[in-house]
């Protein structure tokens, strides 16, 4: 299903890298019109960031960019260029929505704030996406997912024990997370308020209180407590055995997260440990903890002799909490349930081909929301200004020809 839910909504958009591409995302795919502002004196960073279709560079080519910007529209124009910046204006003047995750003190170099904006819109809603927010003492500094996750302690939750140095998550989560629908979220409600009162507003969202709002228990504890939660990787502070263990092949894991009695007994029964499962020390989580290197010594011999897959499966069977540690090519090529659900999709794109694409995470009335593919840079350029502000092929050709539409 094509869904037009939000079908009327018009966004300029001049977001770019993760975070705010992503919160656009979600209304593009239900059929807003997102007008996605792109220059080449300053090109969206994961255009050229890659990782890149069959290995080959490319402004069209960029996987991350695909995946962040299906279904919207792109008009290059030069925002430095006062020409530029009137046209943004105009297409302002027609749009409900503008939304930017610059750093600071950019939009006011552009000439866009929210009071110039509001100017020529009365009722916009403004959507602002710094990475402190807009006031207090670090507002003027600037951020990208690997530094939020960090000053937010998502980087020092996620490392080891024994002295290691903190990891991050793998990937810029706050890009891919609360970030984005923090601010679609904050974005729906200001739209359903203008509905109801004919008023816009200013939504002024600080990545880094969004992201904090997903470490949750951790400062829960560190606020109560007075100390630090504990570094316990894959481990519980709550419950054993509960760990990635060892698998027949290679880097092959498999996660077993045992959380009550009766799953600790299915697991001792199902490893062949009945020793273990008859240990009246063993029949508590705080017992199980204090033996935790053994345990896992004791599951680790029985998992090395199996492939993940097939431990796993026997583990679940028996009622016991364990998956494969899938890589990215497992779930592509060999999750059984996402392909069931027809998760992947695969579009035409003009420069990459057919390209492999994550779905939005339900199904609507038992059907998938089906995704139109992200645009080549300044695709719509023309359409936009011609359909939209009026202009003859003549005023573009001319503003082409000044580097304005670039």
């Amino acid at each position: 299903m094509h869904p037009d839910f939000l079908s009327g909504i018009r966004f300029t958009d001049l977001t770019w890298a993760g975070a705010g591409p992503f919160g656009t995302k979600v209304f593009s795919d239900f059929g807003a019109e997102i007008l996605k502002i792109e220059s080449m004196s300053r090109p969206d960073p994961v255009r050229r960031g890659g990782p890149f279709k069959d290995g080959v560079a490319g402004t069209n080519r960029s996987g991350y960019f695909a995946s962040r910007n299906t279904g919207k529209r792109s008009i290059s124009l030069d925002l430095k260029n006062p020409e530029g910046r009137e046209i943004a204006l105009r297409l302002i003047a027609q749009s409900d929505v503008v939304s930017n995750n610059f750093g600071p003190g950019a939009m006011e170099r552009l000439g866009l704030t929210y009071d110039e904006v509001r100017a020529v819109k009365p009722d916009i809603i403004y959507l602002s996406m710094p990475m402190y927010g807009e006031d207090g003492p670090l507002s003027t500094l600037l951020g990208v997912g690997m530094t939020i996750a960090a000053v937010t302690g998502l980087m020092w939750m996620t490392g080891y024990g024994g002295g290691e140095k903190p990891l991050g998550p793998g990937t810029h989560y706050p890009d891919h997370a609360a970030n984005p629908y923090h601010a679609a979220f904050a974005v729906l409600a200001a739209l359903r308020y203008r509905r109801h009162t004919g008023h816009g507003m200013k939504i002024d969202l600080s990545q880094v209180e969004s992201t904090a709002n997903f470490v949750g228990a951790s400062i829960l504890e560190a606020s109560t407590h007075d100390r630090e939660p504990e570094h316990t990787g894959n481990r519980s502070r709550r419950d054993a055995p509960h760990n990635v263990f060892r698998c027949a092949g290679e880097d092959a894991w498999c996660a077993i997260a045992v959380e009550t009695d009766a799953e600790w007994l299915a697991l001792a029964a199902t490893i062949n440990r009945q020793d273990l499962a008859t240990r009246t020390e063993l029949r508590s989580a705080a017992g199980r903890l204090a033996a935790m290197e053994e345990l896992e010594a004791a599951v680790t011999a029985w998992t090395r002799a199996r492939g993940a897959v097939e431990a796993a499966g026997i583990l679940q069977n028996a009622g016991v909490p364990a998956a494969r540690v899938s890589s990215a090519r497992d779930l592509v090529e060999e999750d059984p349930q996402l392909a069931a659900r027809g998760y992947w999709q695969t579009l035409d794109h003009p420069e990459m081909g057919p390209s492999l694409f994550t779905s939005p995470p339900f199904n609507i009335d038992g059907e998938r929301v089906e995704l139109r593919r992200p645009p080549l840079f300044g695709e719509h350029t023309q359409q936009v200004l011609t359909g939209l502000l009026g202009m003859s092929d003549a005023e573009i050709a001319a503003l082409a020809e000044r580097k304005i539409l670039a």
